[in-house]
């Protein structure tokens, strides 16, 4: 007879278990990773930099992963968001670690299924395959072969601060697609491709768009033993402090809307509270001065009668 209870049973029940989530954000963020890895590798080693097509291949690839496991795990596949989901309070600090661990293994295992499917030529340089793939800055950008003609490049300052607001950017809008509870509403994966393609346009021309410590690590292990002029884990850390950055910035900026809010409510609670009071005195007034009214002119009768008895004695 009674449905609310009844139905909340049914949504606990439809959770998954921990383990399932976690395979689920493993086997996701290997997918989409080694999309991007292969993707940023082979078309920019056949066809040139196309930065029109690797913003829309990124967006489409994560949108397709996140779709595939938002109804499990939410479909988080970065650590920024796991980060800023536990500071939240939407994942838990016990999932929210485990999620991470398989984020990055994820992407491990990506790149060592795109390091086996490259040609195996002596004619071509690792670098040919790797530069478009890893992060970096300075010599490790991009962009640094173009700029070195100009005796120019990027630095690590241009380098946190492009990925801190493209991730920002990502870390925002899954946030306002994600509920209180974890889940995640009608177009979470869509919006979510478009705000990684956008962050894409931001930031590849500097860094290779990181925008994931995961994806960044996983091509980092394998690329360092490669013929790079630069090794991947010296730069690293900047892909990891950056996304963290913005995922407490939001989550920050988050709580402290939360909290204004709340602040705000009971502000207004309050205000209610005393004119109600304030209202209720005033009332209260207007019956005893309608009292005390109402005894003096009764007072008036009954002198105006002793009045005319006496007189009439």
């Amino acid at each position: 007879m009674i449905e609310a209870p009844e139905t909340t049973s049914k949504e606990a029940k439809s959770d998954s278990p921990l383990v399932i989530k976690i395979a689920t954000e493993f086997i996701a963020t290997a997918l989409v990773t080694f999309t991007i890895y292969t993707f940023y590798s082979l078309s920019t080693a056949m066809y040139g930099i196309n930065l029109l097509m690797i913003a829309v291949g990124t967006g489409v690839a994560y949108a397709a992963a996140i779709s595939i496991a938002s109804k499990v795990s939410g479909g988080q596949l970065n650590p920024a968001v796991t980060i800023a989901s536990m500071l939240t309070g939407r994942t838990s600090y016990l999932e929210g670690p485990c999620y991470i661990i398989a984020q990055v293994l994820g992407s491990i295992l990506a790149a060592g299924a795109f390091v086996f499917i490259l040609p195996q030529t002596k004619m071509v340089k690792d670098a040919n395959w790797f530069a478009p793939v890893v992060n970096g800055f300075e010599q490790g950008s991009i962009s640094a072969t173009q700029l070195k003609s100009v005796n120019s490049s990027f630095g690590v300052i241009t380098a946190l601060l492009v990925e801190v607001i493209a991730v920002a950017i990502i870390v925002a809008t899954a946030m306002n697609y994600m509920k209180d509870n974890g889940k995640t509403n009608c177009g979470y994966s869509t919006h979510m491709g478009i705000a990684y393609a956008a962050a894409t346009l931001i930031t590849y021309q500097v860094t290779g768009s990181g925008l994931n410590p995961a994806r960044s690590t996983g091509i980092a292990v394998l690329a360092n033993f490669k013929e790079l002029e630069v090794k991947p884990l010296t730069q690293l850390w900047v892909f990891w402090i950056a996304p963290i950055f913005a995922a407490a910035l939001v989550g920050f900026i988050i709580l402290l809307t939360k909290l204004l809010i709340v602040s705000e409510e009971k502000t207004l609670a309050g205000f209610e509270n005393d004119t109600k009071a304030l209202h209720k005195n005033n009332a209260l007034a207007d019956i005893e001065e309608s009292d005390a009214n109402n005894g003096s002119e009764h007072k008036i009768d009954i002198d105006f009668y002793k009045t005319a008895e006496t007189s009439q004695k």
